[in-house]
């Protein structure tokens, strides 16, 4: 293989002789792992496969290799990896993974899959270079040419052990000779991490390193990407920019005479034989999008408030971004567009903008703008690279690896256009290199800071997409980030009110407070942080050097402070933790959840605990002071990264600040409009949280967000309750709008659910209440999908049900060919989405958060379970508080409150199936409250399409066993097959 990019590098271009053995099991199935195929691919040879050969045969193979071997495996099971490492003990052998130096080397890959890294590569002719033999023959003779299963009948590489040994071979030599092209300062970046880890990854480095040393005849780093003409093998544009279009926006807001819209001629565009319909294949004219492009048109023109129901497969993405693009280009405007998960966001940059800037003949420029959490501090990660053991714990150092390359290369330092790097195992490292909270007005980095940089970009972008967290840190910025706008559109806005409840929430935890200040000193981490580099740097430093004192005493005051600071975080939260479990009616209870008012004895409790801390925390704060003053005395030849270090003790100081005032805030619990709880985990009282949540928003989002606007459309699959917006206009404090310049339109989908849904009920069911509720939930769940053999999403609304469920059917529908995966139990919600739909057959159980933003379209989802009426649980502080409020007032809080929210909620999930104009599927709906009550009917009201009552549960499942084998039959008569 050589790389597909201007920088290939010749054979042998790896700085030492060397002979690859990669490893894989003939058996992938088995964790046994009794015999392999080993493809070996020395130094200026041709590859060569070995089958069947024993553990032990494969150490005396690898022992022949004067020059050292690397045992290399793909992404290698945890049993085969610790196989190999024994075969590499007491031999000259590294075992090396290939899978992480493709994550290293190759930033910016969709994923890191076998094939997908190979397609970076071209391949050779495999089948000339690579031979076979069995396990009897040890010589360099081979028995003949390796099948490399191209051909008709043969298997693919990921279930050949032949090909798949050899295809690892190959692929790991092109991956280092890319690891010996890489440019000095990243080689010793990687270096200095992997120090220490104990990989196979911190041998091999150590040994290109010495190896290279010292030696005329051997290229250095350098010299290798000199010769390739590029930095780097990979290309900066497959990492992406942060802007769409070469436009330029002065966002002159408000200024002149604005120029309206023709709203008849762009919903031309949108009509049969307008330009969307030469543009995009298979295009088809909806009334319901041309009907909501004038809408939005008419609110950009007339200076509105809309509101727009836009049932799903309207196309509301295009609707709205095509008369906002016009309009900020007409007028030289900015339009902020606002989502509240990233998967929008993400098909708006990436797919919805391209497309309009191909075909609209606009000259705009658009950016994708996210949170300082998600970019990359240039500051921070030079302070953790120049020295590791100082900030880094070895987990820290292995997870960082990866970045390595990444961090040279991006162009956004957004972290999520790499997938190589695990954001959830790699939460702390992360917490310590990205660019939320540091110390930005003293950075040396400013200009080219990656936060900077894309906020500039915004602010000369007609159009900047962003998500809700982000429009309410720049609100609670006073318009720091985004500067001031007139025009802001917001999707997902059904999810609008919770989104700033969220973000105006105030939370203190002992871990985040730990990890925090553990930047500064973490002793149980081996001595790592800010403190350790620089007591490190006094005790070196020579004796006569007038600095040295007072640095060393500074260090050494902070340190201590530190650590009663510590010591006194365990104390107040081990007193909370305690106090709680001392007031929870169930005292078996491993989490409890207490609400708590400022005259409760729980709150004075709290108080004289907090008092204690604040103050070491005022302590810790002044000695920090103090010790950042003294920097200014070290010689720069002893402290090159001054900047660096004394951003983050002022990063430290305005941490304790901010927890000294939260702190006071959450234990006076004085505010009558917030409500206040605590969280806690038995046994570990570390684990404790204080909040403190605002009980209504609608006067800060009227007099914050939506006042200053000219125009505002907010728009939703779900922000009707029984045909009215009334719920969602009171709920955004909309009410206080002009009327003249409040609109509400609702919009249908194209979709016909009459024909594609089948929605129902067994009218004969245990309620939810009851102890058989469970039981037949089970049953009822194994019987339809046995029946059908449809993949299913269940939704429920306690992960308790949810557990017990999996527990009831995953083995049964294991017998059957079924994979159950379930939330919490079998991976992260991406990979188990990413799972579910590749699955012939699948059952995907979740709560809460799979309610809404799935989208699974086709035959991977032809049914939904609905196993209770999405209530929220009545003894939530926030929702208690939220039904006291209403009650106090004279109003009726379960049917002005808790039913719309669980409608709303309950719409989503039923919106989980239909997704195109070719799926059909089956809603089941198991709380029998929506036929047995008043309020229950409401629910069924609200659905798109009629239901059917069926008497009992096996009724049930005949029917729509029925149901299936009639659309299967017409939709084969009609020639017409979903995808």
């Amino acid at each position: 293989m050589s790389a597909r990019t201007p920088n290939n590098i010749p054979a042998g271009g790896f700085p030492f002789p060397y002979t690859v053995l990669a490893i894989q099991p003939d058996d992938l199935s088995s964790s046994q792992d009794e015999s392999y195929t080993v493809a070996r691919f020395g130094h200026d040879e041709k590859p060569a496969v070995r089958t069947g050969l024993d553990l032990d045969a494969i150490r005396d193979l690898a022992a022949t290799d004067a020059s050292g071997s690397l045992l290399a495996a793909y992404g290698p099971e945890d049993h085969l990896s610790e196989r190999l490492w024994r075969i590499a003990a007491g031999i000259d052998a590294v075992v090396l993974d290939v899978r992480l130096l493709a994550r290293i080397l190759l930033p910016g890959l969709r994923d890191y899959e076998r094939a997908t890294v190979e397609r970076c590569f071209d391949p050779e002719p495999l089948e000339t270079v690579a031979e076979v033999a069995g396990p009897a023959e040890t010589g360099d003779e081979a028995a003949g040419p390796v099948e490399t299963g191209n051909g008709a009948g043969g298997a693919s590489p990921a279930d050949s052990g032949n090909d798949g040994a050899l295809q690892t071979a190959v692929l790991c030599r092109a991956l280092l000779d890319l690891l010996a092209s890489q440019d000095p300062d990243t080689m010793e970046t990687l270096i200095l991490l992997a120090e220490g880890t104990g990989t196979g990854l911190e041998r091999l480095l150590a040994r290109m390193s010495a190896r290279t040393a010292g030696r005329g005849d051997v290229p250095s780093y350098a010299d290798r990407s000199a010769r390739s003409g590029e930095r780097s093998p990979i290309s900066h544009t497959a990492l992406g920019l942060p802007t769409i279009g070469d436009g330029s926006c002065d966002a002159a807001e408000a200024d002149g005479d604005l120029d309206p819209m023709d709203t008849e001629e762009l919903a031309r565009l949108f009509e049969t034989g307008g330009l969307f319909e030469s543009s995009m294949e298979g295009y088809e004219q909806r009334p319901q999008q041309v009907s909501m492009v004038r809408s939005v048109a008419g609110a950009f023109n007339e200076g509105e408030v809309l509101l727009v129901e836009a049932g799903t497969g309207t196309g509301k993405s295009l609707s709205y971004l095509t008369p906002a693009l016009l309009w900020a280009v007409r007028n030289d405007q900015r339009v902020v567009v606002s989502t509240n998960t990233r998967n929008l966001q993400e098909q708006l940059f990436y797919k919805d903008l391209p497309f309009l800037l191909e075909n609209l003949g606009l000259p705009f420029r658009a950016t994708l703008l996210k949170g300082r959490s998600n970019y990359l501090c240039l500051d921070r990660w030079r302070q953790v690279t120049r020295r590791p053991a100082d900030h880094l714990t070895a987990e820290e150092r292995e997870a960082a690896i990866p970045l390595a390359v990444w961090a040279r290369e991006t162009q956004t330092g957004d972290i999520s256009e790499h997938a190589g790097f695990n954001r959830g195992a790699g939460a702390g490292l992360w917490e310590k290199i990205n660019g939320e909270g540091t110390a930005c007005p003293r950075c040396v980095f400013k200009e080219a800071c990656f936060v900077n940089r894309v906020r500039r970009a915004a602010m000369a972008s007609h159009v900047v997409i962003i998500n809700h967290a982000l429009l309410f840190a720049d609100l609670q910025s006073d318009h720091a980030v985004l500067s001031r706008y007139s025009h802001l559109i917001i999707d997902e806005a059904h999810n609008l009110e919770r989104a700033a409840v969220q973000h105006l929430t105030l939370e203190v935890g002992g871990w985040r407070m730990r990890r925090v200040l553990g930047r500064m000193h973490a002793p149980e981490w081996g001595g790592t942080g800010v403190l350790a580099g620089l007591d490190r740097l006094a005790t070196k430093a020579a004796e006569n050097l007038e600095w040295k004192s007072p640095l060393a005493a500074g260090t050494r005051m902070a340190i201590d402070r530190i650590t009663e600071v510590n010591r006194r975080i365990e104390d107040f939260f081990r007193i909370a933790s305690d106090e709680a479990f001392g007031q929870s009616d169930d005292g078996a209870a491993r989490r409890t959840k207490l609400r708590y008012r400022a005259e409760d004895e729980y709150a004075g409790i709290l108080r004289s605990s907090a008092r204690v801390l604040i103050e070491g925390l005022a302590g810790l704060r002044e000695s920090l002071g103090m010790l950042h003053a003294t920097l200014d005395q070290v010689h720069d030849s002893w402290l090159d990264d001054r900047e660096s270090r004394g951003n983050a003790i002022v990063a430290a100081m305005d941490f304790c600040t901010e927890m000294e005032e939260a702190l006071f805030v959450l234990t006076e619990a004085s505010e009558g409009e917030r409500v206040y709880w605590v969280e806690a985990t038995r046994s570990q009282p570390m684990s404790c949280v204080l909040t403190a949540a605002p009980l209504r928003v609608a006067d800060r989002l009227h007099d914050v967000l939506f006042r200053p606007l000219r125009t505002a459309v907010l728009t939703s699959a779900t922000l009707t309750v029984g045909d009215r917006f009334d719920y969602q206009i009171e709920r955004l404090g909309l009410d206080r709008i002009d009327p003249r310049r409040l609109q509400v339109q609702g919009i249908g989908s194209p979709f016909d659910y009459a024909d594609q849904v089948l929605v129902c009920v067994p009218a004969a069911f245990p309620t939810p209440r009851s102890d058989a509720f469970q039981t037949e939930v089970s049953r009822l769940i194994l019987d339809l999908v046995v029946s059908t053999m449809r993949s299913t999403l269940v939704l429920f609304t306690s992960y308790t049900q949810l557990n017990r469920t999996f527990q009831d059917i995953e083995p049964d529908l294991a017998e059957h060919g079924v994979a159950v995966l379930a939330q919490g139990t079998s991976g992260p919600r991406s990979a188990l989405l990413d799972r579910f739909r590749r699955s012939d057959t699948a059952v995907l159980l979740g709560t809460d958060s799979f309610w809404e933003g799935v989208d699974v379209p086709g035959k991977a989802l032809e049914m939904v379970i609905l196993v209770k009426l999405p209530f929220a649980v009545p003894t939530e502080p926030l929702v208690q508080a939220q039904v006291e409020r209403l009650e106090d007032a004279g109003r009726n809080s379960f049917f002005e409150y808790q039913v719309p929210e669980a409608v709303i909620k309950f719409r989503q999930g039923f919106g989980r199936l239909i997704r195109s104009t070719r799926d059909y599927g089956v809603v089941t709906i198991l709380d029998q409250r929506v036929v047995s009550t008043a309020y229950g009917r409401l629910f069924l009201e609200s659905l798109p399409a009629g239901s059917e009552v069926y008497p009992d549960a096996d009724g049930l499942v005949e029917g729509v066993s029925y149901w299936f084998r009639a659309r299967d039959k017409r939709r084969v008569e009609r020639g017409s097959f979903i995808t």
